[in-house]
């Protein structure tokens, strides 16, 4: 009898192990149950299946705890950001223009320092031996702590001109506590089976065991990882930050400003364009100033030429006039 309830109990827990290494559940399943609870597995005959199942008595298993979300009830009244039991991904992206490159990456790096974040990556470009005077520009990743998302946002203002800043949030509660859950019942399912394979005494069951086994360990470290992925996006937010270095940092007039002000910007931009236009040609010029001489001296030549050639044939034709 003990033999056939010990077989029993490994085709039940085999049969489960297969049974409960499915994916996350579907957007329906879990309108229809809260997701902090885990899956009940029941039998008609014994209700649940337990681990005093040794000497042949079967005994309700231990229901799985459901999730506590920390906070939940203190905060409720409380911004959803500022409440730790939300599982908020938040990440910004910025562009911002500076006229002093330099002093705008330290303060960059001052800041990140004093919100206690990181730099998940960098990278700057520009400014090399052989362009020192061109300008330069940095790709910044950076990770701060959730709660200092809003003090590090209104401190990107300093860096410079922000042109462009873009703000997104992504809620993760139900996948988090989805996996929780699962993970749970992967563990318990792991706690039966090693019981099962320390009164395990045929090969055949060892090797069934752990065959089992492996399949939830493997379910139990997916589960963890996936945890542990959304653990480091939730408690540290994402900046994405562009910085440019660019001669000069001006505020055009939009279309709601009026017609002479909106001339008076036309009237400047022509001036500002005329300005650098010349510019532009003086520094061309000192670039090939070799190479306009010799252009210059060859065009003076055949200017001369040409003068002297027209000359004789006027004279030619003088004489020749005479003769006839």
């Amino acid at each position: 009898m003990k033999r056939k309830m010990f077989a029993i109990s490994l085709a039940v827990l085999l049969l489960l192990a297969g049974c409960g290494g499915g994916g996350t559940v579907s957007g329906g399943e879990m309108a229809n149950r809260p997701a902090s609870s885990a899956p009940q597995y029941t039998d008609t005959e014994n209700n649940y299946w337990g681990m005093d199942a040794v000497e042949g008595d079967f005994a309700p298993a231990p229901e799985p705890e459901a999730p506590s979300v920390p906070g939940a009830s203190e905060n409720q009244g409380s911004s959803v950001y500022q409440n730790p039991g939300a599982k908020l991904i938040r990440r910004a992206e910025l562009t911002i223009q500076t006229e002093q490159f330099d002093e705008s990456r330290t303060a960059l790096n001052r800041l990140v320092d004093d919100c206690g974040g990181y730099f998940e990556t960098a990278s700057e470009y520009g400014g090399s031996w052989r362009d020192v005077n061109a300008s330069r520009r940095g790709e910044y990743t950076v990770r701060v702590p959730a709660e200092h998302y809003d003090r590090f946002l209104s401190g990107t203002g300093d860096l410079g001109y922000v042109t462009n800043r873009s703000e997104n949030s992504e809620d993760v509660g139900e996948e988090y506590f989805d996996i929780e859950a699962r993970l749970k019942t992967q563990r318990t399912k792991q706690e039966r089976l090693l019981a099962l394979l320390e009164k395990a005494e045929t090969m055949e069951d060892i090797i069934a065991l752990e065959s089992a086994l492996s399949d939830v360990e493997y379910q139990i470290e997916m589960y963890s990882s996936d945890l542990r992925r959304y653990d480091a996006l939730v408690s540290f937010s994402t900046f994405n930050v562009y910085l440019s270095e660019v001669d000069r940092v001006t505020e055009e007039v939009g279309e709601t400003a009026s017609l002479g002000q909106r001339m008076a910007a036309g009237f400047q931009s022509s001036l500002r364009g005329l300005g650098e236009g010349f510019q532009n040609f003086m520094i061309w010029l000192s670039y090939n100033l070799f190479l306009v001489v010799i252009l210059a001296a060859v065009a003076v030549g055949a200017v001369f030429v040409g003068k002297r050639e027209l000359k004789k044939r006027q004279k030619q034709k003088e004489t020749g006039s005479k003769k006839t």
